[in-house]
């Protein structure tokens, strides 16, 4: 992944967290799970640094959102999931991002509910424009 990319899924996701009126950390990793960009919004809690990387990473290196792989080890049975590739999370907040149908890494984002960092991640992505 580009660092023009990059910066852009940073960008769109802080935009639409000061619209949510949060702090936020928003990881970008390469297909790999490796960290290719990184952002702290002011006053984000320093403890979502790693839960946005992790979220982030998941999502790499299985390239669905990360709130699905946690419903799905959840569902499955799969205890203990979370532990490997050195720690993976296993609740939303975490995206894949695909570029004309090739999974190019993933965006994670940490320090709101749930709800507000899928959303923001969702909405990174989708305002990046990637296809075409």
């Amino acid at each position: 992944m580009n660092q023009l990319l990059a910066a852009t899924l940073i960008t769109k996701a802080e935009q639409k967290a000061e619209e949510l009126g949060v702090q936020v950390c928003i990881a970008i990793t390469d297909q790999g799970g490796h960290l290719n960009a990184f952002h702290r919004m002011d006053h984000a809690f320093l403890g979502s640094i790693d839960v946005a990387v992790g979220k982030a990473k998941t999502s790499s290196l299985f390239p669905i959102p990360s709130g699905v792989f946690g419903k799905l080890i959840r569902e499955e049975n799969l205890l203990g999931m979370e532990n490997s590739n050195q720690g993976l999370i296993g609740f939303g907040g975490g995206q894949p991002i695909f570029v004309d149908g090739t999974q190019i890494g993933a965006i994670g984002i940490s320090g709101a509910t749930e709800a507000q960092d899928t959303t923001i991640a969702e909405f990174a992505v989708k305002e990046a424009e990637l296809d075409g």
